[in-house]
Parts: structure tokens; sequence; C-alpha cells
């Protein structure tokens, strides 16, 4: 008597292995990312809300703020908070220039997001006036010898602080200043800075 052979039965195919399946759902997780930073950024992969925002003041912003300038990434941030510190403030945006990173190209491209506590605003239009002497240097009677004013004298100059006061004392230790230019070799006093303080300021005999 013949026997029949019934035909193999084949095991069920199995499951996806459980690392397959996280790879999986790793995968999908960071395409929906990716879809949401499309959907958040305009179409120059900035952040929407930068061409709506208000000029960032240089003087205040922190490196969270310079990073959403268009073409500042960490090291140039990094690079203007630390120029800034040191020379005690930015007086304008084109004080910029002394950044090392940032050419005449790149501060045009800047400009529109930037300005400096105190800058004129571009919307203001007053007729010219004449130069008005600034209410700090009305307590000044005489020039100050800046070989041998005190600290507190140097702060009654304009624009001239505790730390930038400090720096022209601890620069003229070094060596006296021999003519009222050489307050150049200060840092934080550029060209427009020597020229609001000239006349408020003297070399006395130097010994």
């Amino acid at each position: 008597m013949a026997t029949s052979h019934s035909p193999p039965i084949h095991p069920p195919a199995a499951a996806w292995p459980h690392a397959a399946q996280l790879a999986a759902a790793f995968l999908l997780g960071a395409a929906a990312a990716l879809l949401a930073v499309r959907l958040f950024q305009g179409p120059t992969g900035r952040p929407l809300d930068l061409a709506a925002a208000q000029p960032i003041d240089l003087n205040r912003a922190g490196r969270g703020e310079l990073l959403q300038l268009p073409g500042v990434g960490p090291t140039l941030a990094n690079r203007i908070v630390d120029v800034r510190d040191g020379r005690g403030g930015f007086r304008t945006a084109d004080d910029l220039r002394t950044v090392s990173g940032i050419g005449p190209a790149r501060l045009e491209k800047l400009r529109p997001w930037v300005r400096a506590e105190g800058e004129p605003q571009a919307v203001e239009s007053k007729p010219t006036a004449a130069p008005t002497v600034p209410k700090k240097a009305d307590a000044l009677t005489d020039p100050l010898d800046l070989n041998t004013a005190p600290l507190p004298d140097l702060q009654k100059l304009p624009g001239v602080g505790p730390k930038l006061a400090q720096r022209i004392a601890d620069e003229r230790t070094k060596k006296p200043f021999a003519s009222i230019g050489e307050l150049r070799r200060v840092s934080g006093i550029g060209p427009k800075t020597l020229e609001k303080l000239r006349p408020f300021v003297t070399i006395g005999p130097v010994e």
C-alpha cells in the first residue's frame, strides 16, 4: 500500500529583529525632524523670524543672537564678543571691521541686521546742527593732562568709562604720551574717539 507524502511545512517568516525595528524607527524620526526644520526655515536657510526682527544691538547681543546673523558661525560670534569686551563696546556698526574675518563685503551684508547702542537711526532726519559738547565734559574747566590726570578726571572725558580710563593710565605708565595722537596706542581708541577727546586733553612737559 503506497503511503502519501504530505508537502513539507515551512515555518512562518520570522518577524524583524528588534535591532532592525529600532533602526527603522530612528530613520523615520530623523526624516520627520528634517522636514520640520525645512518648514521652519525660509528659502535662504535662515530662521524666518530674523526677517521681521529689529536690528540687533551689538553691545547687548549674546552669542546666541549673533549666531542668527547671516554668515556668522560660532567662531565669528566668539570673535565679535571678544573684540567688543576688549574695547569696551562698539560705537557704530562700522567698528565690526576691527573683528578678524569681517571685511567690507561681509559688513555690508550684516549692516541691515545690526546697530550699536547710541548710533543714530537711519529713519531719523533732522537739520544739521552745530556739534554739542557731551554733558559729562561740562565738568571740565581746563584740558586734562593725559600724563598726570587722575582716574576720576579721565572718566569725565566724553566716551571714557572706568575700563577705558584704566587702560589710558596703564599705557602712560608704560610710556608717557608724547602727543595727543599717541592715545591711539590705547586699545579702544580709534580715529573718531581720538577726535572727540582732542579738545579736552593736553600734554604737559614730559620729565
